[in-house]
């Protein structure tokens, strides 16, 4: 289908409208002002209505040319924003990007990365998505995430990824609880203690687990197991049972909850800590992910 005009021949018009004057508004556009001429001409011809009336030298608007006037000045705008922002595009500076993460990374570990890069690059919007880890790994493989946020380990094949924060373990328990007197909650203190527990899709929270358990001979009685950390607050505010969850909880604890580091033996401090890592797709085509993921390293390293 052939369109009624182009930009060029309303660049020029519009030239000319808010000069009136053919030999200044060609200055404008730096050409001559015999081409000027032809392409308002042209847009007049296309157009089939008369847009300017040249008499004794002198140019004024028609009532059509002065209608055109307001909706060329608002095309030709909303073409250099649409040229601007596919620039932004195709650098990475402009777009979406839907990021899968696991409940504790939303605490202080999104909302720096997300502030940060949105102050470089304000062109980028982010949906949030809260999944469990298998939900996101199989999300990302399907590119309806762009990235997610993690535990350890992920198909080296398949992602990338990026160690983001480690954390360690904590006891969540009711305010008045026997052991909240205690700055730090020995792990063998948990022999026998009436527990909410990690759900078994958890895998990586109960391998950790189960090694520290085995390791320093203790058996918690295991009340019910559960895989979101809100739900698991809410069993141990009623007084149900204590929760081991990574101590970032700790910055958002609700009323009625007391949550202290948990302590064990030196040499498991390393398999204990808990890892949150940053994933994507390997070979990832969208400029805007790419770029998100490459700038993250830099936003770490500046807190």
């Amino acid at each position: 289908m052939k369109h009624p005009f182009d930009l060029q021949q309303l660049q020029c018009f519009v030239a000319v409208a808010d000069t009136l004057h053919f030999g200044l508004a060609a200055q404008r556009l730096h050409m001559t002002q015999s081409p000027l001429s032809r392409q308002v001409a042209l847009l007049e011809d296309r157009l089939a209505v008369k847009l300017l009336i040249r008499e004794n030298r002198v140019v004024s608007l028609t009532p059509a040319g002065k209608f055109l006037l307001d909706e060329a000045r608002v095309i030709l705008h909303r073409a250099n924003e649409i040229a601007t922002n596919t620039q932004l595009a195709s650098r990475g500076e402009q777009g979406t990007i839907v990021i899968g993460f696991i409940s504790t990374a939303a605490y202080e570990l999104i909302p720096r990365l997300v502030q940060q890069h949105r102050e470089r690059y304000p062109g980028v919007n982010f949906i949030f998505k809260e999944l469990l880890i298998e939900q996101q790994l199989h999300m990302l493989s399907e590119a309806a995430l762009g990235v997610a946020l993690v535990r350890p380990p992920v198909d080296p094949v398949r992602f990338e990824s990026h160690l983001l924060m480690k954390d360690h373990w904590a006891l969540a328990m009711p305010a008045g609880h026997p052991l909240s007197t205690l700055p730090r909650i020995p792990l063998s203190r948990l022999d026998g203690i009436p527990m909410i527990a990690w759900s078994p899709n958890s895998r990586y929270f109960n391998l950790i687990l189960d090694r520290l358990y085995q390791a320093h001979g203790v058996s918690p009685q295991n009340i019910v197991s559960m895989s979101q950390i809100t739900a698991m607050l809410g069993m141990v505010r009623r007084g149900v049972g204590v929760a081991v969850l990574p101590y970032a909880v700790e910055s958002h604890a609700v009323d009625g909850i007391v949550i202290r580091p948990l302590q064990f033996a030196r040499k498991w401090t390393h398999e204990a800590a808990l890892q949150t890592i940053l994933v994507w797709r390997r070979d990832e085509p969208d400029a805007v992910i790419r770029r998100f993921v490459d700038s993250v390293p830099q936003y770490l390293a500046t807190t």
